[in-house]
């Protein structure tokens, strides 16, 4: 018989370790994280902490597979086989949740930069160049539309809260979520995103979101919307965007995710002067390993009783 074993992926500290070999002493913990040679049977993974898509081929090889079960380290699941993790009958779960303190704190780091003019500021310092500006933003009394009011979503709501804006959630459903003001559904946002003087797009990637944020959505936004994505890249359709930009729709992006990745050198978002990039470093978390492992122990308590995973079960049909 194959012995069962949980491969680690993702790093765990001595003391994640040994909470590991209490919970499951029936598995093997096989080391994933140094090296990436491997000098086991992949035949007998039967479960991945911080799964990001290695060795999925031979994982999911129809006749010898005995996964079951997969944590991801990222909140994303679109870069994954879906359809072949659905068809294998494996479990899936993500680290949604984890990232909502850092992406909402960047967000307002990318908003404060613009609308205080640090942006600029630290452009002239890089030339000793001392120019003061007669006029800036306050996000104080201005209403933001917060598209996706998941985990993230929420945090967002609460920071905007604490500068006196004004909060509009976009959802799925419309039902009611903390610190939102006013909640819509998603298909409703085209005719009242006008409302908005902040658009902030934190939109999982699924079929129904490709490219979501489009010429038809830009062009009913309010003259010099401020928008930023921390979603996925491709929700976002990266030439109407500049479109957009263009004709003063929006004047302002704050992006830290793209269609393409690393975003092309010869890409002209590069050089604007209204947008301000980041390499997808908005969810990177300080608390990382703390926080991403305890939703895996928590799901692994469930999994070894044979219960449903209580955090983060992927719908397949929904794809998040």
């Amino acid at each position: 018989m194959t012995k069962k074993s949980i491969w680690l992926v993702q790093e765990t500290t001595k003391e994640q370790l040994q909470i590991l070999k209490e919970l499951a002493p029936e598995y093997e913990l096989i080391n994933g994280w140094e090296t990436d040679e491997k000098n086991f049977s992949l035949e007998s993974v039967e479960i991945i902490y911080g799964w990001t898509g290695q060795q999925s081929e031979e994982l999911l090889s129809e006749d010898k597979h005995n996964l079951k079960w997969v944590q991801g380290k990222a909140a994303g699941v679109d870069f994954l086989d879906l359809k072949k993790l659905e068809k294998n009958g494996v479990l899936l779960t993500n680290a949604s949740g984890i990232h909502s303190i850092p992406i909402a704190e960047s967000i307002f780091g990318m908003l404060l930069a613009y609308t205080r003019g640090i942006q600029k500021a630290v452009k002239n310092q890089q030339i000793n160049k001392w120019e003061q500006v007669d006029s800036l933003m306050e996000l104080h009394g201005k209403t933001i539309m917060i598209v996706g009011t998941g985990k993230i979503g929420i945090e967002v709501g609460r920071l905007a809260k604490a500068f006196n804006m004004k909060t509009i959630g976009v959802n799925r459903s419309g039902g009611s979520v903390d610190y939102m003001d006013h909640l819509i559904k998603q298909p409703n946002l085209k005719e009242q995103v006008k409302q908005a003087d902040i658009v902030v797009n934190i939109l999982p990637l699924t079929d129904q979101t490709h490219y979501f944020f489009n010429q038809e959505v830009f062009s009913q936004m309010k003259e010099g919307t401020l928008f930023v994505n921390v979603g996925r890249g491709p929700t976002v359709k990266t030439d109407d965007l500049i479109e957009a930009l263009d004709d003063g729709k929006i004047s302002f992006a704050g992006l830290d995710v793209f269609e393409t990745e690393p975003l092309p050198e010869a890409n002209e978002l590069w050089t604007r002067e209204d947008v301000l990039i980041t390499p997808h470093i908005a969810g990177t978390a300080e608390q990382f390993k703390k926080r991403l492992f305890a939703i895996f122990e928590e799901n692994l308590k469930a999994y070894l009783a044979r219960e449903t995973l209580p955090i983060n079960l992927i719908d397949y049909n929904q794809q998040y």
